[in-house]
């Protein structure tokens, strides 16, 4: 069976539609045993038997009989496989007209397939009609590369493999879930994915250990298995893959390590204080004013000054807005006469406290339209409790006015014990953010997760921000406050009781080097009584660094040294725990800096000293994948083109130093980006190619369009064009190649004239093509017929 009889067969079969679902397909891979084939539909008959409708069950069963009947006559599986499809095709109900199929495929079938459905299974006969072009496909990265083959529509893996290039020395990992907060130079904070250049953020600079401005050079997007590093106090988080470098503290100093050689115990480094100096901003408001009756006179602020910042953070917490007014609630009366004091002041407005008995709360109330908008503007978020944040003009304040924002927040959120001043919310965006700015505050603490199931309320996740560390607690004193007398007054207690003794703000030098320092300056360890300390089996927060270490130095040379390390930024925090995570969308990004805070955390993302290293494993690899491009696609003769992806820049660098041969470099079509490198990148990439591959075809056939109506042009001798013209040429063995245009195929006065063409062309060896009408050129040869040849030599 040739293609064309082939193609009519399938067209057949899948205009069918069984009445019920009575219509058997069969569909044995080459090479597949017949026998065991034939006992499958053996055991089918007996399921058959328990089909409710009595037509329906005779017909199946008879169906299935006359399938294994025709495999039991078959000596041995044909070469191809073999696609058998039975079934009652009679479209009057009562009446029966059960039919047999037994069809060779034109390919190689390799899909087993038994179903009894109201359709015969055509699709993959159909793939086989496919235009029998072949495309090889290349998707590469610096660390791995998959070769594939594009046939119809399937897509065949020819070769996957890695580079050697080392991960943890990579630029731009691409490995950050997209979540990760950072912070602008400007004191903004945003998540990683909103990430660009231009852009300046925080990094720290490891010659003064300061933090410092840096620019966002590159920005990369992938995906990647990710893994959350959880560090004990402070209690931050951080999701990563296994090749992202953190900076780590060891027995060698601080080193750079990628994820995968970093374990539960080992030291990360954060910043100790991040410090910004920013300008007041200025309030951009314009009120919206319908009618100027019954307008109250109110002061508007010009700057975000710290008694409105203060506002703005306990209306974060306890406040609402509607219409007309804003509310606040307040349960000790103390505090809410306390803002109602400072609302009056600021916004020189009456303001109303009441006390609502039946909800044992205190109401302070503003009737203002214009400073409802205003506020409506700062906070537009309608569910504040949930998806509010931090506003962005808080955020690029100077540290008094972020602090007095803190303050009013933790006024109506916080709390004070005896160990720890805390917050309660359930938005996880802002207490993410809170953690990082108090850094701005010299202000450490972590962040804890509850799935809050005890409240009968809510089901909610809670966040609770806690602030545990004596230090971050005396700063918070002194930076931030609580304006309620009680909530003051344990605050005190809770600073007097508190021993300075704590694991917190471990300075980031090891012991080891610290006793190194002292030796080599001339002076015995001995005396500081800290042989755990200088043999790297325990650690010193900074305080205990001075009181054990440097207060005991008389020599002024070696104590300035050694407060290097004490007033350095920089502290050591410990991991408690590397989880594993599902795949995720990931973002990365390269600074001038070379590092960037993340989370609180400092993390590199590049290693200069190791570019040429990496440089020149790149390269090699590129080579090897253009010997394999080769040894894969040189000697296909149906390559019609080679569609190449790839994540950033890698697949022009591939194209431009792997040394690929010209021949196969000249059938490159098209060049996409793709993040992925593996099996599902040569999927992605098809489907990218769409257009490329569809024009291919296009391509071809304007081309020979082309030549066909230049010859008729200029040599008309050599072309015969219409149905009694080109039969006589055939018949003379004059042609070598036909065109056929598609719509004759289909049309039903010429179909089979068509077949006894096709049969006579492949006697006398002439191609034939068939020509759609999606071009102007294919709709011009339509109209000239729709059938045309080349000719061998001049035939009249």
């Amino acid at each position: 069976m040739d293609k064309s009889e082939f193609q009519e067969v399938v067209e057949e079969l899948s205009s069918y539609r069984g009445r019920h679902t009575e219509l058997v397909t069969v569909l044995v891979p080459a090479g597949f045993n017949l026998n065991t084939i034939s006992k499958q539909l053996e055991a089918e008959k007996s399921t058959a038997d328990n089909i409710k409708s009595a037509s329906t069950r005779k017909n199946v069963v008879e169906a299935l009989e006359k399938i294994i009947r025709e495999l039991k006559l078959a000596t041995k599986t044909p070469e191809h496989g073999v696609a058998l499809f039975c079934g009652n095709i009679s479209q009057n109900e009562g009446q029966t007209d059960i039919r047999l199929w037994a069809i060779e495929p034109i390919k190689p079938l390799k899909v087993r397939l038994y179903r009894c459905d109201q359709v015969f299974v055509t699709e993959p006969l159909k793939e086989m009609l496919e235009v029998d072009e072949i495309y090889g496909l290349v998707v590469i990265e610096r660390k791995e590369a998959t070769l594939g083959l594009l046939e119809g529509k399937n897509i065949k893996v020819v070769k996957h493999m890695t580079s050697g290039v080392p991960g943890k020395y990579k630029t731009g990992g691409q490995c950050l879930s997209k979540d990760t907060l950072i912070m602008k130079e400007d004191g903004d904070i945003i998540e990683i994915k909103d990430a660009h250049n231009p852009c300046v953020i925080v990094a720290e600079n490891f010659n003064i250990e300061k933090s410092e401005e840096t620019p966002i050079i590159t920005k990369w997007q992938n995906k990647k298995q990710l893994f959350k590093i959880t560090t004990c106090y402070p209690k931050i988080e951080i999701k990563s893959s296994l090749d992202h470098l953190f900076f780590v503290r060891t027995e060698n100093g601080i080193e750079e390590k990628p994820l995968s050689e970093i374990k539960k115990g080992d030291f990360l480094i954060m910043p100790e204080k991040i410090n910004l100096t920013l300008p007041y901003q200025k309030l951009e408001f314009i009120p919206k004013i319908e009618s100027t009756r019954n307008l109250k006179e109110i002061k508007i602020p010009e700057l975000i000054n710290e008694e409105f910042a203060k506002i703005l953070g306990y209306y974060l917490g306890d406040g609402s807005y509607e219409l007309d007014r804003l509310t606040f609630f307040e349960q000790r009366e103390s505090l809410a006469r306390y803002y109602k004091n400072l609302l009056e002041k600021l916004f020189s407005i009456e303001t109303k406290l009441s006390f609502r008995k039946s909800k044992n709360y205190w109401q302070i109330r503003i009737y203002s339209r214009i400073i409802s908008q205003l506020f409506k503007q700062i906070f537009p978020e309608k569910d504040k409790t949930m998806n509010e944040k931090i506003p962005t003009i808080i955020l690029k304040s100077p540290d008094n006015v972020l602090a007095s924002f803190i303050s009013g927040f933790f006024d109506a959120e916080g709390y004070i014990t005896k160990k720890r001043i805390g917050l309660g919310i359930n938005n996880q965006r802002i207490v993410k953010q809170l953690q990082f700015v108090l850094l701005r505050l010299g202000i450490i603490s972590s962040i804890w997760e509850y799935d809050n199931r005890k409240n009968p309320y809510s089901k909610k996740v809670r966040y609770t921000l806690s602030i545990e560390d004596i230090d971050s607690i005396k700063n918070f004193k002194d930076a931030i406050g609580f304006n309620s007398d009680d909530k003051r007054k344990k605050l005190e207690e809770t600073i007097k009781n508190r021993s300075n003794r704590n694991k917190v703000r471990q300075i980031v030098i090891n012991g080891k080097d610290v006793a190194r320092i002292i030796r080599n300056s001339g002076f015995i360890t001995y005396k500081f009584n800290c042989p755990d300390f200088f043999n790297n089996q325990k650690q010193l927060n900074k305080q205990l660094f001075k009181e054990r270490v440097i207060d005991k130095i008389e020599n002024e040379e070696l104590k300035r040294r050694l407060m290097f390390f004490y007033n350095s930024n920089l502290i050591a925090v410990k991991i408690a725990g590397i989880e594993q995570l599902n795949p995720q969308e990931t973002i990365d990004i390269e600074t001038k800096s070379h590092n960037f805070l993340a989370n609180c955390l400092v993390v590199h993302n590049s290693a200069q000293r190791f570019e040429r290293l990496r440089e020149g494993i790149a390269k090699e690899f590129f080579r090897r994948v253009a010997d394999d491009v080769k040894k894969a696609f040189f000697d296909i003769k149906k390559l019609k083109g080679i569609l190449v992806g790839g994540p950033g820049p890698t697949k022009e660098d591939f194209l431009a130093e792997g040394q690929l041969v010209t021949a196969l470099k000249n059938k490159v079509i098209a060049v996409k980006d793709i993040g992925y490198s593996d099996e599902h990148g040569l999927k992605l990439l098809v489907e990218s190619a769409k257009e490329e591959l569809k024009e291919q075809g296009i391509i071809k056939e304007k081309q020979i369009l082309e030549k066909f109506f230049n010859t008729l042009g200029k040599n008309p001798d050599k072309i015969a064009y219409g149905l009694e013209n080109v039969k006589a040429a055939l018949k003379a063995g004059a042609v070598e190649k036909i065109l056929v245009s598609e719509k004759l195929k289909k049309e039903p006065g010429t179909k089979e004239e068509i077949k006894r063409i096709e049969r006579a062309a492949s006697e006398t060896s002439a191609d034939v093509v068939f020509i759609s009408n999606e071009t102007n050129e294919g709709l011009q040869f339509e109209n000239l017929s729709g059938l045309g040849a080349f000719l061998r030599y001049a035939f009249k």
